[in-house]
């Protein structure tokens, strides 16, 4: 008994009461709202390690769900600190939906029953559209409007023929075009081909799951809040009369509408399930003011709690303008350094990716390191495999994901989240979206204007969205949050002007910089050797010439001016993508 009180010590003794009671909590199924910054994976091990060792349930008898292989790897872990390796096995329910279904498909569920054997591949979102295409052509399908045909079919495949008569169903009808029978021609073509989808792993997983059930003694998920219909319907299988089920995850956090997580997921559950809810209020990571200025987005649940003694510094500056912005951003990092800030403690945030290129020239400019982050380029196929957790090393998916047949020579694909850097570690700059479960001491979140954040939205929904997302970038701040906006932001649909969303932050919490230089610091000095040179800093750019025109970027190679306004040029780089770029600090060769 000594020993096992040790143990139950070792699991228990670290946490607040509102922690081991999640933890100790044994309810058929349970939901913990898990406030930002709670601490809700250490909750989560100590959980899976109390079931381990004071339940004697072993881990092959747990499925635990998470929304990124990585977050999976995060797990295991900090379970392998505690228990030394564990096999693959004693883990196989380890991982994403994806990958979880992945697994139950090639091992244990008979596929074949759905005219598939177990070597099937996984097919890539765009490479099913490319199937589709094939097959329009192919069958002489009529299909109206192919820019639609991505969200469309998507609707068809989901709702089926039982689905034409629903609201939804009956708006694809409208068109009076082929895309039923596209839907049905691509799922036998798919079988045929043996080769499913994401989507498909989650539909056929459920499918032989409500005929052979696995029931697990206890399934545990991670960040519950971004499920979606079709992840809960396989959760839903998934589960046996007996098995337990505990949540956990944030509702202020949901900001994946776009891709189908609009529903309140832990609602959901606690509705669909009779679950018992529990809270996570205290916060460990960011100071008083940061946390009352964030509570003013938080859309549920009490007020933030901080355990923390720090203060925090919160900060609303005006910038006349991006190009200002990203100088002054430049120098107050160098500042930061200077001041023993390491650069990956700092991270700048922005609503769009298109505001990375800007910030990123004047970096290099001005030498100071930086990792850009950026989502998954569309032949990242095989990273996007592995991201999900479907194994690499079955030789039939990786050169699925690559677009090649087996046995043909890879091609290098960059990550899900890839790097460009003058140098790393260096300062993060990325979307808001992309900062999710990330921290720092310093966070700048800049362009917080009407059109930028918040992005114009047509509907409740989108708004309520909007303020989440903000709330999330700011609650990735410990120490010091700036909120930043332009005087002219140049970009179209973009209002001048601070957003209402910083006139809802009191007054007491914040310090205001109003003093906006008009003028940036410029140095133009290396422009003389670039026209000795036979290059031409670019100043009213393209002017006589007839667009598109040739030009070569130090950075990018070659590419095509498509288009250019008094301030912006816009430049295809083939398969390195269209960038733009400011005219006052972008140097080309333009082809004579």
């Amino acid at each position: 008994m000594g020993g096992l009180h040790r143990m139950e010590e070792e699991i228990l003794g670290q946490l607040n009461p509102e922690q081991r009671e999640a933890v100790l909590d044994h309810s058929h199924t349970c939901v913990v709202n898990a406030n930002v910054g709670s601490g809700k994976t250490t909750v989560l091990v100590a959980k899976l390690l109390y079931l381990r060792y004071m339940e004697n349930i072993r881990f092959s008898r747990m499925i635990v769900l998470t929304f990124t292989h990585k977050a999976a790897e995060e797990v295991r872990r900090r379970l392998e600190q505690r228990e030394g390796s564990l096999s693959p096995e004693e883990l196989s329910g380890f991982g994403t939906f994806h990958s979880v279904a992945y697994r139950l498909l090639k091992q244990f569920l008979p596929v074949e029953e759905l005219g598939y054997t177990r070597s099937f591949t996984v097919l890539l979102p765009e490479q099913e559209l490319e199937l589709a295409r094939e097959l329009i052509r192919r069958e002489g399908l009529r299909i109206k409007y192919p820019a639609r045909l991505p969200k469309r079919l998507e609707a068809a495949v989901r709702l089926g023929h039982g689905g034409r008569d629903s609201v939804e169903g009956k708006r694809l009808d409208k068109l009076q075009d082929d895309i039923w029978l596209l839907a049905e021609v691509l799922e036998r073509e798919k079988r045929q081909r043996d080769t499913m989808t994401f989507r498909d792993l989650l539909v056929h997983g459920e499918t032989l799951l409500r005929k052979y059930p696995i029931a697990p003694e206890w399934i545990i998920i991670d960040e519950v809040q971004d499920s979606d219909e079709r992840q809960l319907a396989f959760l839903d299988a998934l589960r046996g009369p007996d098995t337990r089920l505990f949540a956990v995850g944030d509702p202020n956090q949901i900001i994946y509408g776009w891709r189908g997580s609009s529903i309140n997921a832990c609602f959901t559950l606690a509705h669909r399930y009779g679950a018992r809810q529990l809270t996570l209020p205290m916060n460990y990571r960011s100071g008083r003011r940061i946390l009352e200025a964030a509570g003013r987005f938080k859309q549920y649940g009490d007020r933030l709690k901080g355990s923390r003694e720090s203060e925090g510094r919160v900060r609303i500056r005006q910038a006349y303008d991006p190009l200002g912005e990203a100088y002054y951003l430049a120098e107050q990092i160098r500042r930061l350094r200077e001041n023993g800030v390491a650069a990956e403690q700092i991270a700048i945030f922005y609503r769009l990716q298109a505001q990375a290129e800007l910030l990123a020239d004047v970096f290099e400019r001005e030498k100071i390191p930086h990792q850009v982050v950026t989502r998954r380029e569309r032949d990242s196929g095989e990273t996007y495999l592995e991201e999900q957790g479907i194994p690499l090393y079955e030789e039939e998916n990786r050169a699925q994901a690559r677009g090649f047949s087996p046995g043909e020579p890879p091609v290098e694909s960059p990550g899900e989240l890839s790097r460009e850097s003058t140098r790393a570690p260096g300062v993060w700059l990325m979307t808001l979206h992309a900062s999710k479960g990330m921290e720092f001491t310093h966070v700048f979140i800049i362009g917080v204007n009407y059109g930028l954040i918040p992005l114009r939205s047509s509907g409740f929904e989108e708004e309520e969205e909007e303020r989440r997302l903000f709330f999330v970038g700011m609650t990735r701040a410990r120490d010091f949050l700036e909120l930043s906006y332009y005087l002219q932001p140049g970009m179209p649909g973009v209002a001048c002007g601070e957003s209402r969303y910083l006139q809802m932050i009191p007054e007491g919490l914040v310090e205001r910089v109003d003093n906006a230089p008009v003028v940036p610091k410029t140095d133009f000095s290396e422009a003389a050797s670039y026209e000795e040179s036979g290059q031409t800093e670019l100043q009213g750019a393209c002017g006589a010439q007839v667009l598109p025109c040739r030009v070569r970027h130090g950075k990018y190679g070659e590419g095509t001016v498509t288009e250019e306004d008094e301030e912006k040029l816009t430049v295809d780089f083939g398969e390195l993508g269209v960038k733009t770029f400011f005219k006052d600090f972008v140097v080309l060769e333009f082809e004579r």
